[in-house]
């Protein structure tokens, strides 16, 4: 079943490299996706210091919006590399993470809004990989 996202921005559509995507897909597949995550038992872990599911939900749909080119509708600012560093993160949790968020686009999606969102998620969990090993070396020389 799928919840209307709380929050949507008056324009509700946005086009990536000519692939198409409404708010609401972007919602139902984060909220789908961290649906998951919760269940997930080794993923779940390092998602414990989340504690208002549907503020998070919507920070990440917002996040995705963004990049996408869609325009900024909530005023927060995240940063990833942070949050993820601080939450543990390593290679082999990006894989499972990324497979799980891969299942979650290929039964949430068409093929193509699928294809072309797991390029820009593999793209971003790899520049993400490569700015936590730099954090990892900074804070290991302290």
């Amino acid at each position: 079943m799928n919840k209307k996202s709380p929050l949507e921005p008056e324009l509700n559509t946005v086009a990536v490299n000519g692939v198409t995507f409404r708010h609401q897909d972007i919602y139902n597949v984060i909220d789908d996706f961290y649906n998951r995550i919760q269940q997930d038992s080794i993923l779940s872990v390092s998602f414990r210091s989340v504690h208002d599911w549907p503020e998070h939900i919507e920070r990440l749909t917002h996040f995705w919006w963004i990049r996408f080119g869609g325009h900024p509708y909530l005023s927060t600012e995240y940063n990833p590399v942070t949050k993820h560093f601080f939450a543990g993160f390593n290679h082999n949790l990006l894989e499972r993470w990324l497979g799980l968020f891969h299942q979650t686009l290929d039964d949430r999606l068409t093929l193509q809004q699928s294809h072309l969102w797991k390029l820009i998620s593999e793209r971003i969990g790899n520049s993400l990989s490569i700015k936590n090993e730099m954090y990892l070396r900074q804070y290991s020389k302290k």
